[in-house]
């Protein structure tokens, strides 16, 4: 039997090629507030506009003018997974297995809580209050086969009777809860993002992409403070599943998508 012997140029490919990034590394999703006036006005066709502008995934903020069943059927048909669905935090208290049920029609793999008003966040008790209706929650979300998460600003990382809301939430969650880490928010809140991931390892899903400007205000990616490819490294080498672009003032929306994928894209992925 003979076997072809290698040519020199393909031993020296082989010994320096470096695998390209799995797929799940390279994909970007959009955090659809962003985009709040054209999913209001239609839904369906930004929906077709997130996808030409070359993005992988979405995360809606409630639900919008179509039947969840038809935003499933439209991001099946263009290759757009469905990162999550941040919930209404009083059907999510009142009915959790109604937004659940919501969430699951659209297709999303988790359902979020991303605010709870001033009025039922004024002390540490109501603070511990809800984090028992996100308990029950979570486990109505696991019966139904979602995951279930909590997306922090910047307030949870201010004291409130002494103690951070952050902190509460981290001891007393039921570990079926992730966390969505914004970038901006956290630093806004006096929370390195960096550091809260590399302490809080295995508890977050979700990350939420905005730069964080020298006077404090929100910047398209890469054009801020914060070290976005450490923060992508770290992020990567936990293994978590959604890389989410947002940025809530953005003075023109799409140019602003564009400005931080084109950012993002550019970054070395460390390892």
């Amino acid at each position: 039997m003979r076997f072809a012997v290698p040519s020199l140029a393909m031993l020296l490919a082989a010994c320096t090629s470096v695998p390209d990034a799995p797929a799940a590394e390279r994909e970007y999703g959009v955090q659809l507030y962003h985009l709040r006036e054209q999913m209001a006005a239609d839904p369906l066709g930004t929906l077709r506009q997130v996808k030409q502008a070359g993005f992988d995934s979405v995360e809606y903020v409630g639900t919008y003018s179509v039947p969840q069943e038809r935003l499933c059927e439209e991001t099946q048909s263009l290759g757009l997974d469905v990162a999550a669905v941040h919930a209404d935090w009083r059907q999510l208290r009142d009915d959790p297995a109604a937004a659940v049920a919501s969430a699951k029609a659209a297709c999303a793999d988790t359902i979020m809580l991303a605010w709870i008003p001033p009025e039922e966040r004024q002390t540490l008790a109501q603070w511990s209050e809800w984090i028992g209706y996100l308990n029950i929650a979570a486990r109505e979300a696991k019966a139904q086969g979602l995951a279930f998460a909590y997306h922090p600003h910047d307030l949870e990382f201010v004291a409130v009777d002494g103690v951070r809301p952050i902190d509460l939430m981290l001891a007393e969650f039921d570990p079926l809860i992730a966390f969505e880490l914004d970038t901006y928010w956290a630093q806004k809140g006096g929370q390195d993002p960096l550091e809260f991931l590399r302490e809080n390892e295995g508890r977050i899903t979700h990350l939420h992409l905005k730069d964080y400007a020298a006077d404090g205000s929100m910047a398209d990616v890469g054009s801020g403070t914060l070290a976005f490819p450490a923060i992508l490294a770290e992020a990567r080498r936990q293994g978590i599943r959604h890389y989410l672009v947002e940025r809530d003032d953005a003075p023109d929306v799409w140019e602003s998508l564009a400005n931080s994928l084109d950012s993002l894209r550019a970054m070395p992925l460390q390892r």
